[in-house]
Order: C-alpha cells, then sequence, then structure tokens
C-alpha cells in the first residue's frame, strides 16, 4: 500500500468518519444477507402446510423492517464517505494549487500546461472515486459476501457450499492475471488526456495566430489525432476491464449452475430441504452483487494507482528555488540595490548567460538596461526576483544578501511588469488592484491616470468593471501594457522592474506615462522609488541615471545618455538607427551638436576630476 500513502494518510486523519461510514454499509449488506434465510423459511412452512397469516404478517413485517433499517444505514453511510471523497478533491485541487505557485519557472520549461491540468481534473477524480466509491463497494461487497458465506455455512449443507463456491475461488487468478494490464493502460488513457488538455490549452492561447494563417484545419487535424489516440487507449482499458467485469458474474453463474443441478439431486434425495435448497439459490444469486463490487473496486484501484502516482509525484517535487534555512531577515526591503560580479547559467544547461555583471541603484535612481534580444535582459530581472536563484552574495539590498529575505517578504518588495504584460480573467479594477485583496477603486483610478489608460477605461461597457477576458484579450496590446503598468504603481512598491513593457505604446504616449511616473517618484515620501527599465526602444531609457547596454550577457557599455552617444559605440548606433538617421545620408549633421556638447560635458566633469585629485595630492 505504499503507493497509495495518500490516500491511507488522508482516512487516518478522517478515521472516525469513514469507520461509522463503513460500519452503516456493512450493516445494510449484512441486512441484505437475512432476506434470503427468511424466504427459505416461509418454503419449509408452505411446503409443510404450516404458514398460517400471523406467522405471514410476522414475516412481512420482518422484511419491511430489514428493508427499511438496510435502507437508512446504506444511505447514511454513503453520504459520510462520499463527503469526505468531495473533501480529498478539494483537498488535493488546493494542494496541487499551492505546489503550482511555489515552483520556479524551471519546472514549467520541462512540463506542460495541459498534464498538470489533467493532474487537477481527471486524476483527483479518479483517485476521489477510490476513496468515496471504492471504499463503499469493497466494505459493502466484503459484509453481504461473510454474510452469505456464514449463513450458507451453518444453514445448508455443505457439499452445497463447496459446489457453489468452487468457480468463484478462481476469481483471484484473474486478478492477478488482469489487474496488472488494466493498470498499466489507465495510466496510458491518462497521459493521452493530458496531450489532449495541452493542444487545446495551446490553440486557445494562440487563437489569433491560428485565424490570421487560416491554420484552423490544421488544428483541428492536431486535435483529431490526439482524440484518435485517447479513444483507441480508453478502448483498450473499456475492453480489458470489461473482460474482468465479465468473467467475475460468469464464475458466479456456473456456481449457480452447479448448485441447480447437485442441489436438485440432494433435494429429491431428501437430503436438503425445499427451504434450504431455496434459500441457497438465493445465497449463490446474491454473491453476483459483491463479485461485481470487487471487479468494480480492482478497475478503480488499479486505475487510481497510476493516477495517485502522478499526483504524489507533482505534489513531491522539491522548487528550485526555497526559502533558505535558519534565520531569515524580516524587514522590509529597502536600500541600495547592489549588483557584484553576477554570474548567472539556467540549470541543466552550461552556457553562461549572464557574466560579470555589476551595478548599483540607489533609492530614487532609475537604472535602463537595454541590449539585443537573448542578450540577458530578462534574465537579469527573474534573477533579482528570484524566480531563479543568484549566487550568494551577488545581489544585496541596504547591503544585505537577497538570499537572506524570504521570498515572500522579497517579492513583495518589488513591483513587476512582465514583458507580455499578463493580465487574468477579471475585471480591469481587480487587474489593475491585483496585490490588494480588497481593491482601492480611488487609487486605481489614479494609477490608471497615471498610465493613460483612465480615458480607454471609461469607453468600456462596465468602465472598470469590464471583464477583460482570458489574457485580456478585449483590450488591444497598448491598453494590456498600461494596465499592467498600472498594476505595478498601484503595488506602491519600493522596487519597480518594467521589462519591455512599452513596447505597444505609441512614443508621445510612452513619453507621457514616464513622465507621470517621475513625477510620482518624486512625491513619493522618503528616498523615492528605485526603477528599472528594461526596453528595445532607447527612448524609454534616455532619462535614466545610469544605462546598462548588454551583449550576449556581459555589460559592453554604460552611463548615461548623452555619455554613450559619446561613445559612438552599440547605443550610439542604436540611437542613431532608431531615429531613422544613417552614415553617409547628411542627416546625422542635425545630432552633431548634441554630440558634441555632450563631448563638452564630459571633458569638463574630467576636468574637475583630474583638479579635485590634484588638490588632494597637494
Amino acid at each position: 500500500m505504499s503507493g497509495f500513502r495518500l490516500v491511507t494518510s488522508y482516512i487516518r486523519q478522517h478515521w472516525f468518519i469513514f469507520l461509522t461510514g463503513i460500519i452503516m454499509v456493512s450493516v445494510a449488506s449484512l441486512l441484505m444477507a437475512v432476506i434470503p434465510r427468511i424466504l427459505g423459511d416461509i418454503t419449509n412452512q408452505l411446503h409443510h402446510g404450516t404458514l398460517n397469516r400471523a406467522d405471514m404478517a410476522r414475516y412481512v413485517k420482518i422484511i419491511c423492517a430489514v428493508g427499511l433499517l438496510r435502507v437508512l444505514t446504506g444511505w447514511g453511510g454513503r453520504i459520510l464517505i462520499h463527503q469526505k471523497g468531495r473533501t480529498l478533491t478539494y483537498t488535493l485541487r488546493r494542494r496541487l494549487f499551492e505546489k503550482w505557485n511555489s515552483l520556479s519557472p524551471a519546472y514549467y520549461h520541462r512540463h506542460s500546461v495541459g498534464d498538470l491540468v489533467a493532474h487537477a481534473l481527471s486524476d483527483v477524480e479518479v483517485v476521489r472515486e477510490l476513496v468515496s466509491m471504492g471504499i463503499c463497494q469493497a466494505f459493502s461487497g466484503l459484509a453481504a459476501l461473510a454474510g452469505v458465506i456464514y449463513l450458507m455455512a451453518i444453514h445448508v449443507d455443505w457439499r452445497l457450499s463447496l459446489a457453489g463456491l468452487g468457480p468463484i475461488l478462481s476469481i483471484p487468478l484473474l486478478v492477478k492475471w488482469l489487474g496488472p494490464k488494466i493498470k498499466k493502460q489507465s495510466q496510458r488513457s491518462q497521459e493521452a488526456l493530458g496531450s489532449m488538455s495541452q493542444i487545446v490549452e495551446e490553440v486557445i492561447d494562440g487563437i489569433r495566430a491560428v485565424k490570421a494563417f487560416g491554420t484552423e484545419q490544421v488544428v483541428i487535424g492536431r486535435f483529431i489525432g490526439t482524440v484518435d489516440t485517447i479513444v483507441t487507449e480508453k478502448m483498450r482499458f473499456v475492453r480489458l476491464s470489461s473482460l474482468f467485469s465479465s468473467l467475475v458474474p460468469l464464475m458466479v453463474n456456473l456456481g449457480f449452475v452447479f448448485v441447480l443441478g447437485y442441489g436438485g439431486v440432494l433435494v429429491t434425495l431428501h437430503l436438503v430441504s425445499l427451504g434450504d435448497f431455496v434459500a441457497f439459490t438465493l445465497y449463490i444469486t446474491m454473491l453476483r452483487q459483491p463479485m461485481e463490487q470487487f471487479g468494480n473496486v480492482l478497475n478503480i484501484v488499479q486505475r487510481s494507482s497510476a493516477s495517485i502516482k502522478r499526483v504524489e509525484t507533482l505534489l513531491n517535487v522539491d522548487s528550485d528555488v526555497i526559502d533558505r534555512p535558519g534565520v531569515l531577515l524580516d524587514r522590509p526591503l529597502q536600500g541600495e540595490l547592489r549588483v557584484q560580479g553576477l554570474n548567472f547559467t539556467y540549470p541543466g544547461t552550461d552556457r553562461r548567460i549572464l557574466e560579470n555583471i555589476s551595478f548599483s541603484l540607489k533609492p530614487g535612481q532609475t537604472l535602463g538596461i537595454i541590449g539585443a534580444t537573448g542578450s540577458g535582459k530578462s534574465t537579469l530581472a527573474d534573477v533579482l526576483l528570484r524566480l531563479y536563484e543568484p549566487p550568494e552574495g551577488s545581489v544585496t539590498f541596504d547591503g544585505r544578501d537577497i538570499l537572506n529575505y524570504p521570498l515572500a517578504r522579497l517579492r513583495d518588495g518589488i513591483a513587476y511588469v512582465p514583458q507580455d504584460g499578463f493580465l487574468f480573467s477579471t475585471s480591469v479594477l481587480e487587474n489593475i488592484c491585483f496585490s490588494d485583496d480588497y481593491p482601492d477603486r480611488e487609487r486605481a483610478e489614479q494609477c490608471a491616470h497615471v498610465t493613460a489608460v483612465y480615458e480607454n477605461i471609461l469607453n468600456f461597457p462596465e468602465g472598470f468593471d469590464t471583464e477583460i477576458g482570458e489574457r485580456g484579450v478585449r483590450l488591444s496590446g497598448g491598453q494590456k501594457q498600461r494596465v499592467a503598468i498600472a498594476r505595478m504603481i498601484y503595488k506602491n512598491a519600493p522596487y519597480q522592474i518594467l521589462d519591455d513593457s512599452l513596447s505597444a505604446i505609441d512614443t508621445s504616449t510612452e513619453r507621457q506615462i514616464l513622465q507621470n511616473m517621475r513625477e510620482v517618484n518624486d512625491r513619493t515620501v522618503g528616498t523615492g522609488k528605485s526603477t528599472i527599465i528594461i526596453s528595445h526602444r532607447l527612448s524609454a531609457v534616455q532619462h535614466a541615471d545610469e544605462i546598462l547596454v548588454l551583449d550576449r550577457g556581459r555589460i559592453v557599455e554604460r552611463g548615461s545618455h548623452r555619455q554613450l552617444i559619446t561613445l559612438r559605440g552599440l547605443y550610439a548606433d542604436q540611437w542613431y538607427m532608431q531615429a531613422g538617421i544613417e552614415p553617409g545620408t547628411g542627416l546625422e549633421e542635425e545630432l552633431r551638436e548634441p554630440v558634441a556638447e555632450a563631448e563638452r560635458d564630459l571633458n569638463e566633469e574630467m576636468a574637475q576630476l583630474e583638479t579635485g585629485q590634484m588638490e588632494e595630492a597637494a
């Protein structure tokens, strides 16, 4: 039972309710076994002509009382057990959801979303069937079988009992033969369902691309192929389970045939009474139900063993990123962010994504980060959020290692806007107030003003209460990004990270949003917010206090906008390109004066620095 530890531990937690339910279900089955004995006594009295009206009334009352008590105990026991089965469904799905939230992005890179959803849907339902239906049928069948065999043994000839039970003794051989096959086929069926869920998830997420490329028939063909696989695997499972379910009653029917043949001989020889023969044939008929129940239980056990293994495997996964043992800093994130000699390689790979990254960001300052696709910009943001673990001592807040902060405390101090500006399928208000259990409408409206999306929201059918659909499908790309930025501002965290989250916004609106954010930060009580802006568009970072230019995971240039223009390196090349100016066209002359001015400013700074050093030396 080691593979069923998940279920057995749950049953132990609620042992009293399960025990009460099992006793009630068992009593109901035992009461059912009493009826044939009563009918046998009635038959004997009829055969001898001794049954009178009073005896018949008494028998009727007994049968009615037994039937009523059986209904009450059976109904009550099943209610108790099935209710706990539903509670297990809730518990497992909650634990799975909590586990998903605790896992790092690396796990999701290795596993499909569809397979994870299948865990929470079909696998959990199969486990519930084991706890509710499986337990009910197992103990109901066991009690009925025990009661029938006991009454057969004490009231009927032992030879007749052997004749009826002989074929039934072959059922354990069927279990040993078909059981492993049913279990393996059930696992294949569940895996096929996971593949189908993955396809559905991808098509729904990418429905715009499917429509735009006109590939509806292609994805339909893929879906049909997956469904065909599910049908094939499910039919193999059905054939195996149906074979077992058919062979079990066949063994019971063979016993019934033997009883009719051999029992008829015993009655004619007056070795067995007619009443005992009638009762015995009813007992043999009653054995059909518990045997079928055992067959169903076997199918449930074999199916659930595969599902339990899948669920337990997921629940036992250790996250790549966890709180460190020992004393953690239970204090708000604050002070200077310093990155010193940061090197990073994704788990399971040997290619270094970030190499010797160093910078500092004081409260109230803005850091701009630019670079080509794949240069490590988003990876740096992930490391600062501890979605991936940085090397010890490479990232500090106010002189304290990032690894010494609890994950909840760390992420509570950082407001983040991802590249895709992910939104949830709730209202605009709930998306902006995502970090708050109790949304503040007035504050949300202020944040919408800052990101220049307030007027757009008012034009929605229900304003801030408008449901925006899955991933914000009812919004344009620019609206989604502005709502996501408003969500970041609403959080009011001391550190802000915008990961290329202005790409779908026109330059005029971008300028307005950044200006509004600077004004909000200037009004912030205290030392202000530290902001990191990651962007491909240089206009988003040109006002930053410092700009880092990344190339293949390294910082190849750094400085202010003016300083980087003066260097005439990668940053300057991109600036000219995004301004639509190419060397040799004569248009670069328009920027010559700003560049010359930047060079003069830089030379003056260097001269002042040298003068100061000479004075100190003197």
